[in-house]
């Protein structure tokens, strides 16, 4: 990329519209960017990067900041650049974001950022974004790397020269891109520090389930289990041991079990001979009761059998009553039908009455809605207007808001007047005090000049003698020498005296510019609020508008109020009006229908009044064919009937059932005395006392049994689940073991820890790569500048074996043999060794970004430490770099440059501020 011209507008230190021609300079060479210090130099570079980039070369410069405080307000500020590019050529103008005076009216805008490329073929992008991306397409870099290619600036690269390992490590990993070397180091170190918290975890899981496990009181395997739990004893012994507890227990229960099994067939054994002892005891009882119980009921079989035969005796009477119950029965159907006709007659009855009822409540309403619909007929015509002024007041609203709003934006502009008439008030009390500040200091400084001035005349008079001449006049004779003042200032004093001064100059300049702008605004202000004023008509002037602007937005207020009062109203009625339209139609329907209704109803009326004539005829006929005047009376001799019948067959049965019953129980009382008599021949084999202890003892063996039982079975039960979670965590922590050596040996590579090695990370040993081609270059400048004295060497290992290496600079000095670090070097040396090596990283990146060629550089200052010879080789050094097309720019304040570099860009201060440029061929 050659830059051919640039042309700045209102750009930093530049007030006015600038070019530099680059083309006058030549398509090879050096060049040099001299001038007084802040007048602008390092700004061309800054207006280059801009219009490529839209950026600033340094990190502290936002576009925000590039508006030249000395432009007019009128001055657009931008910055065009054109270049050429494999022999195609460009142009890019970019202008940043700032504040600017409004085109039309008073005030300021946001002026937004804008940028434009021009292609060789006419085509012309226009989007921000579009011109970004297809400057780094045209250049192969970006902003980042441009600056590291076509900008070495001395402390950026003095602080490559002197940096350490790690701190090369992040320039290198933001130039070379290598922080994806770092990502898998920190990937690596992050899964071996996981896996050895899960192993350590895991650990600590298996330790708690030992400290769970139990054995036995008094066993010899305790003191085993003891040392497991202090965490003292192998892996592989736990499980052993875990499975030696499992075991003993296991034989525990089963013995337990066996003795559990004899012990209960002897429990059993002993309760079987007691209750055997008890039943001798409730036989003997039982057997007095039971000879008693049959005396009694063989004496009252005999009444029963009586009561028995007796009512056996009355069979023909219940034989006739169950006669006339059949009879009786076969009519019942009858009355039912007539029941059935009754129940008919009366529904229709029912029935005919409801519908009576209802025709007299359809007929009314039949009344009622007619009535209704002819109202609501009647309200629509009352409401045919409805609508017709709603358009009239919605623009009479319209008006209102917009005299409101211009009121309201009236009475903001008149408060922003009063503030800024009071903020230039202050401005000028501010201005009125540092101006006599100035007149004071400038009429100060007067004075001790003037002092100063005379006082130099007495300093040449004391070095006066007759017969010498005077070095003013050259006269030999001098009757009045001139005398020194007691109270003449020094240079010193005159030199703050005058700062002072200027200081105040300055300040009380700044105020006044201050106070135009400030009275600027006030008037545009003024302007516009008579302007608002004007067209709002109201009748009165800046003074009293505040006044009348509050009644007028308080009679606005009222007149919109009242305007949606009556909109409100007039909506009521276009919304009764269409709801009007909609129940008409529905109402006229319901008044149909109702009509329609009544006449259905006198028809089934009518109709329900002849069935029933009909039908209570034919009941009376049937009612004089039966026996009973109804079903009811009939039926309650039918249950009479029944019932009798029922109470001969329930005596005759019970006294039977009591019979017979009496005839068992004498026959099982019988049977039980034989039983309590075979019962009470049984002997036990000891008495009851004996038998009773005997069972007492049994039972106690039982809960001692069963308690040791319950805690076998629980630590049992314990010990196998402890076990199987220690098998499966011991698996658990083989398979995490396993992975962990050999990640850990991959993050201990990677990242540079493996004990008594070098400590180099993966990423610096790639970034090595790099360093190694940047230093070869570097060393063939270097060598050069040096005369053949200095080499830049990379250190393979760092100053102790706890420190990160890889990256180390040292240097080796020919004149001597030693090999030193670059710290040693000289300011001189130093600027050398640092140049050479940000000459070398400049080809190196130049060569990775696929081949980029910049026919433009600049190098920053940093020539101040060299000798005369030094500076003849760091000159010639850079002339080297002019080979092929190319032009270096060197920016300096070194006045010996001036006389060795011919072509120069002088950038001088104006008086009236800003900068201007000028080159010299």
């Amino acid at each position: 990329m050659r830059p051919l011209k640039l042309t700045i507008s209102a750009f930093g230190p530049y007030a006015g519209k600038t070019v530099l021609d680059y083309e006058a300079l030549g398509e090879n060479g050096l060049y040099l960017i001299t001038g007084d210090t802040g007048a602008g130099k390092t700004t061309i570079f800054d207006a280059i990067t801009f219009a490529l980039y839209g950026e600033a070369s340094g990190d502290n410069r936002a576009p925000s900041m590039f508006r030249s405080k000395y432009a007019a307000p009128e001055t657009p500020t931008e910055v065009e650049l054109t270049f050429a590019y494999a022999g195609k050529t460009y142009t890019v103008k970019r202008t940043p974001e700032y504040q600017r005076p409004k085109v039309r009216g008073e005030g300021y805008t946001m002026q937004s950022a804008e940028a434009e490329l021009r292609y060789p073929d006419g085509r012309v992008l226009t989007k921000t974004r579009e011109v970004d991306a297809a400057i780094c397409e045209i250049m192969g870099i970006d902003r980042s790397q441009f600056m590291q290619i076509a900008m070495l600036a001395q402390g950026d690269f003095l602080k490559l020269l002197l940096a350490t390992t790690d701190e090369r490590k992040a320039i290198f990993r933001k130039i070379f891109r290598t922080g994806l070397y770092q990502t898998v180091q920190d990937k690596l170190k992050a899964e071996a520090g996981a896996l050895g918290k899960q192993i350590e975890a895991v650990k600590a899981s298996l330790r708690q389930y030992v400290d769970d496990a139990a054995a036995e009181d008094g066993d010899v395997l305790g003191v085993t289990l003891a040392k497991a739990k202090e965490g003292s004893l192998p892996t592989g012994d736990v499980l052993s041991l875990l499975q030696k507890l499992i075991e003993q227990d296991e034989a525990a229960e089963e013995r337990l079990r066996t003795l559990k099994t004899q012990t209960e067939e002897e429990l059993k054994k002993t309760e079987l001979e007691l209750t055997l002892i008890e039943r001798q005891e409730k036989a003997e009882k039982e057997l007095a009761i039971k000879s008693a119980s049959l005396a009694e009921e063989e004496k009252n079989h005999d009444g029963l059998q009586k009561a028995y035969e007796a009512l056996k005796e009355k069979a023909p009477e219940t034989e006739r009553c169950a006669d006339e119950k059949s009879k009786l029965e076969a009519e019942l159907p009858r009355y039912d039908a007539l029941e059935a006709l009754r129940r008919k007659i009366s529904a229709a009855g029912q029935r005919s009455e409801e519908q009576k009822g209802t025709l007299r409540e359809k007929t009314a309403a039949y009344a009622s809605e007619k009535q209704e619909d002819e109202a609501l007929k009647a309200e629509l015509k009352t409401l045919s207007d409805a609508g017709e002024t709603k358009q009239r007041l919605l623009s009479e609203q319209e008006k209102t808001l917009a005299r409101q709003k211009e009121v309201r934006a009236l009475s903001l502009k008149l408060k922003e007047l009063r503030a800024a008439a009071r903020e230039l008030d202050r401005l000028r009390a501010d201005y009125i005090a540092l101006s006599n500040e100035s007149t004071k200091a400038a009429a100060l400084y007067e004075a001790m000049y003037k002092a100063f001035l005379d006082e130099q005349a007495g300093i040449l008079a004391d070095a006066l003698a007759d017969g010498q001449p005077c070095p003013v006049c050259g006269s030999l004779s001098h009757p009045h020498p001139a005398q020194k003042s007691v109270s003449a200032p020094g240079e010193a004093q005159l030199k703050r005296a005058k700062e002072t001064a200027e200081a105040a100059k300055r300040a009380s300049q700044e105020k006044s510019e201050r106070c135009h702008a400030q009275q600027a605004a006030v008037s545009a202000l003024q302007n516009s609020v008579r302007e608002q004023l004007g067209a709002l008509d109201l009748g009165c002037g800046t003074e009293d508008a505040e006044a009348v602007l509050e009644k007028q937005a308080a009679l606005l207020s009222a007149a919109l109020k009242e305007l949606a009062q009556k909109t409100a109203a007039e909506d009521a009625r276009i919304a009764r009006k269409a709801r009007l339209e909609q129940l008409i139609p529905q109402k006229e329907a319901s008044v149909s229908a109702l009509k329609t209704e009544t006449e259905s109803l006198e028809k089934e009326i009518a109709g329900l009044e002849a069935e029933i004539k009909a039908e209570t005829q034919r009941l009376e006929s049937d009612r004089q064919q039966l026996r009973f005047e109804s079903g009811t009376a009939a039926a309650q001799r039918l249950r009479s009937l029944a019932d009798t019948i029922a109470g001969m067959h329930k005596a005759l049965t019970k006294a039977e059932t009591e019979y017979r019953g009496s005839e068992k129980r004498i026959e099982g009382l019988r049977a039980e005395l034989r039983s309590l008599k075979e019962r009470r021949e049984e002997k036990p084999a000891h008495d009851k006392e004996t038998a009773v202890t005997r069972r007492n003892g049994l039972a106690e063996e039982m809960n001692r049994i069963e308690t040791a039982s319950k805690i076998v079975f629980a630590r049992l039960r314990g010990n196998r689940q402890i076990l199987e979670n220690t098998q499966k965590r011991i698996g658990d922590l083989d398979v995490l073991e396993q992975r962990y050596v050999w990640v850990k040996a991959l993050s201990d590579t990677a990242n540079g820890t493996i004990r008594n090695k070098e400590k180099i990370m993966l990423e610096t040993y790639i970034q090595t790569t790099y360093f190694d081609r940047i230093i070869a270059r570097a060393n063939t400048r270097l060598m050069a500048m040096s005369g053949g004295q200095y080499e830049l060497k990379r250190q393979t290992e760092a100053e102790d074996k706890k420190s990160q290496s890889g990256l180390d600079l040292a240097v080796t000095d020919h004149y001597n043999g030693t090999e030193r670090s670059v710290k040693t070097l000289s300011g001189g040396e130093s600027f050398k060794a640092s140049l050479s090596l940000a000459l070398g990283l400049s080809d190196e990146i130049q060569s990775s970004a696929g081949g980029v060629k910049l026919d433009t550089m600049f190098v920053d200052e940093g020539f101040g430490s060299l000798d005369g010879d030094s500076l003849d080789q760091a000159v010639n050094a850079l002339v080297s770099l002019t080979d092929g097309n190319r032009l270096v720019g060197v920016i300096s304040h070194v006045s010996e440059l001036k006389n060795r570099i011919d072509k120069q860009i002088v950038v001088t201060k104006d008086r009236q501020g800003g900068s201007r440029i000028s080159v010299q061929t």
